[in-house]
């Protein structure tokens, strides 16, 4: 049973930036965040986190918001304006707590723009709960160590992500980020059906995927033959 996430995705100093960048930007906008697996905290190192930061917010105003029927719109609308309404608030809320948005923010009707913000409080929402909606939080770290901590920091496990070159750091994070799985050089939006999937802590139990499916369906039958 999948019940939500908050996924972060963690940049380290030696990640290939042109390939993190478009796949953390799709990974948070996709779909208008309404995604389990939707980007919603990026850690980035703070060597390169000035540049990324630019390139990232960049990358995000050039999305266009519109009619999904439109081959031109990279981006919809949410389900109805209640949702809209709510993202809208949440971030109004992280704002007015210390956060800055460094773009989007508004809402008109059922569409928000795509929204990037840094400092966001802890104990806000939109730190703590999933947001699901077009919205991404930057926030800097220094260690390895510490850029787990933070990622493990909210009750919720579904995906993580790492952008790195070094496979030793790679294994480091798939063994100690709590998540249902992690994603290395991609984005935690990386999915294919057939894959395992699910989550622990506040985003559920159980997998899915064919094996799963299948042994889900299935009566499993005990045969004691006692001599």
């Amino acid at each position: 049973m999948e019940l939500g996430s908050n996924c972060p995705t963690i940049v380290m100093a030696d990640a290939e930036l042109d390939k993190a960048i478009p796949s953390c930007v799709s990974g948070a906008f996709w779909a208008a965040g309404q995604n389990c697996l939707h980007v919603q905290r990026l850690l980035v190192q703070d060597s390169i986190y000035e540049t990324f930061k630019a390139r990232f917010v960049e990358k995000t105003k050039t999305y266009k918001v519109g009619d999904k029927q439109d081959e031109a719109t990279d981006m919809g609308s949410l389900i109805h304006e209640r949702a809209a309404k709510k993202v809208e608030q949440t971030v109004n809320d992280a704002v007015q707590a210390g956060a800055k948005l460094l773009t989007g923010g508004k809402r008109k009707g059922t569409f928000f723009e795509p929204t990037v913000l840094e400092h966001v409080p802890h104990h806000t929402k939109l730190y703590s709960e999933e947001i699901y909606g077009p919205v991404t939080i930057l926030e800097t770290f220094t260690t390895l160590d510490e850029a787990i901590q933070l990622a493990n920091s909210v009750d919720y496990g579904l995906q993580a992500a790492i952008f790195t070159t070094n496979l030793q750091t790679a294994h480091f994070a798939i063994q100690h980020l709590e998540a249902g799985a992690v994603i290395v050089n991609d984005s935690t939006d990386y999915r294919i059906d057939a894959m395992p999937f699910g989550g622990i802590k506040g985003s559920g139990f159980g997998r899915e995927g064919v094996r799963h499916a299948v042994l889900e369906m299935s009566e499993p039958k005990l045969a004691c033959l006692v001599l």
